[in-house]
C-alpha cells in the first residue's frame, strides 16, 4: 500500500522479490506518490480470472460488442465510479518517472539523515532503523529505566511536538515499549524541514528531561 511507490526506483525493488507469485497487487499512490486521496492502483495477473470474481451480467447489463471493449464495470464491486485514474495520470505527466524517482530518493535519504542525527543525540535512541521513509525512536535519558515512567515521558513528548505545530508525529508500541514514529513523505517536504523537525524535537525534549532529572 505505502511501500509500493518506492518500486519506481530500481535500487529499491529487492523488497518485491516474489511479487511475481501474487495473483494481484495493490498500492496506494495517495500515500507516497504525490497523488491526493483517494487513489489505488491494482495490478492483476489474470484479467479473466478477476472478471469471474467480480462480474455480474443480468440481461439489462449485457453490453453489445462486449468482446471488443474493456468493460470496467465487470472488474469492480461498483458498476460505476469517478475517474480516479485521471489525477494519477496528471502526476505522472507533470513529474515524469525521473521526477518521481528523485522525490522518493530524497525522502529516503532525509529519513536516514534524521535517524542518524537522533541516534547521535544524548538522551535519544533509535528503536527501529529506517525502512524507506519510516523509522521510530524514543526519548531515553540514561538515568531512566524501561517502564511506565519512560513510556509516559515519550507520550508527553509526542503531545508537546504536536501542540507545537512545527511537525506532526504519531506513536506506536514496539517490543512492548512506547515509541515515536517518523514518516517522511509528504508532497511539500523539503530538505530544510529535516533540520526544523530535528531541532524542534530536541528543543521540546529538553525541559521534559530536566524535569525528570
Amino acid at each position: 500500500a505505502w511501500a509500493g511507490s518506492a518500486l519506481i526506483c530500481p535500487e529499491m525493488r529487492d523488497m518485491a522479490k516474489g511479487i511475481e507469485l501474487a495473483d494481484s497487487v495493490v498500492m496506494n499512490p495517495h500515500k507516497w506518490l504525490m497523488t491526493n486521496f483517494d487513489c489505488s492502483a491494482h495490478f492483476i495477473k489474470s484479467v479473466e480470472d478477476f472478471k469471474k470474481t467480480m462480474s455480474i451480467t443480468p440481461a439489462y447489463l449485457v453490453t453489445q460488442d462486449a468482446d471488443d471493449v474493456t468493460d470496467f464495470s465487470q472488474m469492480t464491486l461498483e458498476l460505476g465510479r469517478r475517474f480516479r485514474a485521471l489525477k494519477l495520470w496528471f502526476v505522472i505527466r507533470c513529474y515524469g518517472v525521473s521526477g518521481l524517482q528523485a522525490i522518493i530518493r530524497d525522502h529516503v535519504r532525509w529519513t536516514e539523515e534524521m535517524a542518524r542525527r537522533i541516534a547521535n543525540t544524548d538522551g535519544f535512541e533509535i528503536t527501529s532503523w529506517p525502512q524507506l521513509g519510516l523509522f521510530s525512536f524514543r526519548l531515553a535519558p540514561g538515568h531512566m529505566a524501561d517502564g511506565a515512567a519512560l513510556d509516559d515521558l515519550n507520550a508527553r513528548l509526542v503531545d508537546a511536538i504536536n501542540q507545537d505545530g512545527a511537525l506532526y508525529l504519531t506513536q506506536t508500541m514496539h517490543e512492548g515499549r512506547y515509541v515515536i514514529r517518523v514518516s517522511i513523505g509528504t508532497t511539500a517536504t523539503a530538505a530544510n524541514d529535516i533540520d526544523i523537525a530535528y531541532e524542534r524535537i530536541v528543543a521540546l525534549a529538553a525541559p521534559l528531561i530536566a524535569h525528570k532529572s
